[in-house]
């Protein structure tokens, strides 16, 4: 009677099962790795529509209540020190906005400038999170306030029986006169957006902000760009989100 031995597997036939594993292995590694980018990527486009979506909203809510607008790119500087002067490529936005006393009655006016600049003039550490890729790649946009000034123009307030058109206060005809003001001074700021694409890098005809003074209408244009795994993204891809809205309270 024959005997038969079991044999086992050979040098050759573990080689080739390591093998097989380990291409299976490496494309379970490339699954996951392009699973994880895909969502990290997905997750940032949709931080970044939410955020342009609070800018435009906010920025909008102030110029359908001002009383006074005002955009420049020439001519006007905010805050002493360097890179102080609205540019093409630190565009400005200023509204005189009123403020209302708990009865509902306009108590007083303050003036507020939004200004493009390179995320790398900010300075303070909790303004932004720390990204060596976007000191120089974005810009921020910041807000200034005369409500939190040390100095002038403080904000417009009231006397009785005034309004905004009579009021005798020098803080109240300079915000009058908004559109030939030059400069203003200590006006406390605080930052309202990160990661924007340079005014200049938006596009041939493509400005932050734009005013059509026969029609009252504000166009704001932003794009958000950051870089996320590696690859760098911009919110919309093609061209700005635009809005535009009318300052329907400005004469």
């Amino acid at each position: 009677m024959r005997t038969t031995r079991a044999q086992g597997l050979t040098l050759v036939e573990l080689l080739v099962a390591m093998a097989i594993m380990g291409i299976i292995f490496m494309l379970i590694t490339q699954w996951q790795v392009s699973t994880l980018n895909i969502s990290t990527r997905s997750n940032a486009m949709s931080r970044s529509l939410g955020d342009l979506n609070d800018l435009s909203g906010y920025l909008g809510d102030r110029v359908r209540a001002a009383v006074r607008v005002r955009v420049a790119t020439s001519g006007l500087s905010v805050n002493a020190g360097a890179g102080s002067a609205c540019s093409a490529d630190r565009p400005c936005l200023a509204v005189v906005l009123p403020e209302y006393s708990p009865s509902g009655v306009v108590s007083r006016y303050n003036l507020y400038v939004y200004r493009m600049m390179p995320r790398s003039a900010v300075t303070h550490p909790d303004d932004k999170v720390e990204d060596p890729w976007a000191e120089g790649q974005v810009q921020v946009l910041k807000e200034y306030r005369s409500e939190d000034s040390g100095s002038a123009p403080t904000h417009c307030v009231l006397g009785v029986g005034e309004t905004f058109d009579t009021a005798a206060a020098p803080a109240c005809a300079t915000m009058r006169s908004l559109g030939s003001a030059t400069a203003f001074s200590g006006l406390g700021s605080y930052l309202v957006a990160d990661y924007l694409t340079p005014a200049s890098s938006l596009g041939a005809g493509q400005v932050p902000f734009a005013y059509d003074s026969a029609t009252r209408v504000i166009t704001l244009a932003f794009q958000h760009r950051q870089q996320v795994r590696g690859q760098t993204t911009a919110l919309p891809a093609a061209e700005p989100y635009t809005l535009q809205v009318q300052a329907r309270n400005v004469p």
